[in-house]
């Protein structure tokens, strides 16, 4: 420290304790540094992940092609398009790859259309265009319908709930649809905001029997 002599002594109470209470406190400083907050948020996603559910309102996938920078085309991708809000409701959202903005709207032939103006791309030698981003279908699960979380992912400012298939004859590891819980801040170090988020998650899908903490065989 400034204007005192090297090496001088540790004063009483101090020592390598103190040391330690100072690096303590360093690290607490950190941004996003916070204790607590990751086994609040794996509590949260345990407490999901697994969990057979009912469909209560209409969930959304869109079926895709994509085309990579090298030409190699994706077939029949798939993304969960709803999204809820605790302040706007629900809506739709395709969410912005290869630079392009989030395609946001209340009906999905808005998206489809959106995403063909979007991604529009010149082929090379500007012999003609082709689609970035190929919308084939868009697959409805309607109310009634019986899904498993497959997967939680909490981010900063948004929560992704992934559904597979229960149906035998559905392809291994391939995403049913998904719901995302749309934060307006980031949430907080503690995650106390669970509550509100799974009274939105409530609204589109109830628990259905006993919960469970893995996905069905076939299902990771």
């Amino acid at each position: 420290m400034a204007g005192k002599p090297l090496g001088r002594p540790f004063a009483a109470g101090h020592g390598m304790n103190g040391l330690r209470i100072t690096a303590v406190a360093a690290l607490l400083a950190l941004p996003g540094a916070s204790v607590g907050a990751e086994p609040m948020r794996k509590a949260f996603v345990e407490g999901w992940r697994g969990k057979r559910v009912e469909i209560r309102k209409t969930l959304l996938t869109l079926v895709y092609h994509e085309r990579g920078k090298i030409g190699k085309v994706y077939h029949d991708k798939r993304e969960g398009l709803t999204v809820v809000t605790p302040s706007s409701g629900s809506l739709i959202q395709f969410d912005g790859r290869d630079g392009e903005p989030d395609i946001v709207a209340r009906d999905p032939q808005q998206v489809i259309d959106r995403i063909g103006e979007s991604y529009r791309r010149q082929e090379p030698l500007e012999i003609g265009f082709y689609l970035r981003i190929e919308p084939q279908l868009v697959v409805r699960y309607e109310a009634g319908g019986a899904l498993v979380v497959k997967d939680v992912k909490v981010e900063r400012n948004r929560v992704r709930v992934v559904f597979a298939s229960l149906a035998v004859d559905a392809p291994v590891d391939q995403l049913a649809t998904a719901l995302t819980v749309q934060w307006p801040t980031d949430f907080s170090a503690a995650f106390t905001e669970r509550p509100l988020v799974e009274d939105l998650i409530r609204q589109f899908v109830s628990e259905r029997g006993e919960s469970r903490t893995t996905a069905p065989a076939g299902r990771h």
